[in-house]
């Protein structure tokens, strides 16, 4: 609906009843009832008079003013359904993509996504396929333990007694754009919280393949499965995110920036192992030299900190050069990412715990 006054058009309702204001040759305007449209507004804004419409006026009304108050009905905003943010993804979503993703069949972890089809398959071949999944158990299982075959497992089958594909994440579809980062809903293990432990417990120095990703507001030292990793990231997928900031970061721009892609769907073991290889990288002596004398102290405590920290798994000499995580200082564990202030981008904040 298109409600810019027209001073040529015609004084008739248009589609939805309402009469628009039209003009005479002396630029007088009439005022228009829209009270009727609960959907529209109205302002008054003033127009300044010639000389003659203050004459005719004057005799009309008997008012000489120079502005004339004009009742102008606009438009309200009404969000359409695609304005309004999607349903907020319960935390028994996230977890049940995860189950469906990296399930246990047979007490063997299998992979099922990224899945080129989804076919149904009958008990009784659900039967010999989950068989085949590891070898009958031997007589003394505290000598010998099963073998494991994961690998012959196939992805997208479908069956009762296995778990569903959840149908609110749809794959992502080539070549469509992409919503912005305020428009997505964050997986709760990356989300970052002002106050008390992070939802996820991991130091950025740590390899997140080794297990070292942890829940972080529990009171037991729990370990995050790979269904939990394979949770999505966002909702709806997403299969680029670009890390430009990082909070509290003294630097004028961020020096290391970088994008997490994968073409399926970004899922948390994604924005982990990227973030982890990126900051592992080395840091040149060039650059050190650029930075601060405060920061490059910082850096060097940082370091021997690290060493020490993973002495006790890769012996008493460990020795290491120094890494971009390291540049932060010691605050190198991961407290959650968010949105950039602009919005162009994605910001990671990282704690000293």
């Amino acid at each position: 609906m298109d409600a810019r006054y027209d001073p040529l058009a015609p004084d008739v309702p248009n589609e939805a009843g309402v009469r628009y204001p039209k003009g005479d040759a002396l630029g007088i305007e009439h005022t228009i009832d829209v009270l009727e449209l609960p959907n529209w507004g109205a302002i008054i804004p003033t127009r300044k008079l010639g000389l003659w419409a203050r004459i005719i006026r004057f005799f009309k009304s008997g008012s000489f003013a120079k502005m004339e108050t004009v009742k102008v009905g606009i438009p309200i905003y009404n969000p359409s359904v695609h304005d309004i943010l999607p349903t907020k993804v319960e935390p028994h979503e996230w977890k049940q993509y995860g189950y469906w993703a990296r399930p246990w069949i047979n007490g063997v972890p299998c992979c099922n996504s990224p899945a080129k089809f989804e076919t149904a398959i009958g008990t009784e071949a659900l039967k010999d396929l989950m068989m085949t999944l590891r070898t009958p158990p031997p007589p003394n299982r505290f000598i010998l333990p099963d073998n494991e075959y994961p690998d012959k497992w196939i992805p997208g089958l479908q069956h009762p007694s296995l778990p569903p594909r959840p149908t609110r994440w749809q794959r992502p579809v080539p070549g469509e754009p992409l919503p912005f980062p305020w428009e997505v809903q964050i997986n709760p293990l990356l989300q970052h919280i002002l106050w008390g432990p992070s939802p996820l417990s991991w130091c950025l120095a740590s390899d997140p393949k080794l297990g070292s990703l942890f829940y972080g507001r529990t009171n037991a030292r729990i370990p995050c499965s790979e269904a939990d990793k394979s949770q999505p990231a966002t909702y709806p997928f997403l299969t680029h995110m670009h890390f430009n900031a990082v909070a509290g970061d003294t630097a004028p721009t961020f020096p290391w920036p970088f994008t997490v892609r994968n073409e399926k769907g970004i899922t948390v073991r994604d924005v982990v192992t990227e973030m982890y290889e990126h900051f592992y990288v080395e840091v040149l002596e060039d650059e050190k030299a650029s930075w601060p004398p405060v920061r490059q102290s910082a850096a060097v405590k940082a370091l021997i900190a690290r060493c020490e920290l993973f002495a006790d798994h890769a012996g008493p000499d460990f020795r290491d050069r120094m890494r971009r995580c390291d540049a932060l200082g010691g605050v190198a564990w991961f407290r959650g990412i968010e949105p950039t202030i602009d919005g162009g981008g994605w910001m990671i904040t990282f704690g000293t715990h």
